[in-house]
Order: C-alpha cells, then structure tokens, then sequence
C-alpha cells in the first residue's frame, strides 16, 4: 500500500475573524467590522450617481451597489448563470490577500484580488478595492457558474478584461 499526503487549503485565513455577513441576491459579503462593508461600498460607487450617500442612511447601498454591479456584468458577458451566488471576503490588505492566494496552493505573483472557482468565493483587499476591480472578479464568477467546465484561465482573464474596459460605457 502506498502512503500518500492530502493537503488542503483552508477556505479563508485563521487569523481572519468574519464576524459579521451582508447578503444581496448575488452574494454573502464576509466581514470583520461595520468600517470594512462602508469601505467597500464606497470605493465600488464610482458609477453610481448618489456616491455621497452612505450606509447609514441607506442600508441597503452596499446590496443595491454589489447587485447592479452583477447585473452589468453579466449583460456585458450576455451571461446569465442560473443559481449565481457567491462569498466575498473583505480582507484589511494586499499581504493578507496575498497570503491567502499562497495558502491555496499558487505560486506565481499574487492579485490584489482573486476569484476562486473551489470555494466559490471572491478575496478583496480593501486597500485596493474599486468599482472595476470588483467586477472583474465578478466577471470570474459568471463565467466559472455559466459554463459547466470553466473555460482556460487565458479566456477567462480576456473577457474579465473585456468587463473592466466597459463596465459603465453605455
């Protein structure tokens, strides 16, 4: 008999604590404090046209941003997956996000954020977190729910493009 190691990634940093969860239609935002979802939701606002109000006059301006933002998405892809719904994990920093991609086995030079089609899940730093760098992730989750065998990372990464160049052109 031939011993053999599984090694498995964990699905997030131990050292992160999630202690708080946001949902929209499209997705579970995973965080630690109130300051990380507004954060977020702020530096995702670039094309929406009340950028000045804020979550604590509208709680629902972090799902209305993240779902119009899945919603262009998937019209610019022409992708429409049924049961899209996926985690997104807001992280302090690039480090932190760059050791999270390490501890999912890669190896070449790490995003500032990353779409993993295992997990389901989108990891975002909040140091670098835009309105096009959150859809280009989204665009991995479309493309990874829409087609039953996802298409080469190459193909991916061309249309996640196609989506940043885009995302607010009419």
């Amino acid at each position: 008999m031939g011993l053999f190691l599984v090694i498995s990634a964990p699905d997030r940093l131990e050292a992160q604590e999630w202690t708080k969860n946001y949902k929209t239609q499209y997705a579970i935002i995973h965080y630690s404090n109130d300051n990380d979802l507004a954060i977020f939701t702020k530096n995702i606002d670039k094309g929406f046209s009340f950028s000045s109000e804020s979550i604590e006059n509208n709680p629902l301006l972090t799902k209305n941003r993240v779902d119009k933002i899945v919603e262009r998405v998937r019209a610019l892809l022409d992708m429409y997956p049924s049961g899209l719904y996926f985690s997104i994990y807001l992280y302090q920093t690039n480090k932190e996000i760059e050791t999270m991609y390490r501890s999912m086995g890669f190896f070449d030079k790490a995003p500032i954020a990353f779409y993993s089609h295992r997990t389901k899940a989108i990891y975002i730093s909040l140091e670098s977190i835009t309105d096009r760098i959150f859809a280009h992730e989204t665009a991995h989750a479309v493309i990874n729910f829409y087609f039953i065998v996802p298409p080469p990372a190459r193909m991916q990464e061309i249309l996640a493009q196609h989506v940043d160049r885009y995302l607010w052109e009419k």
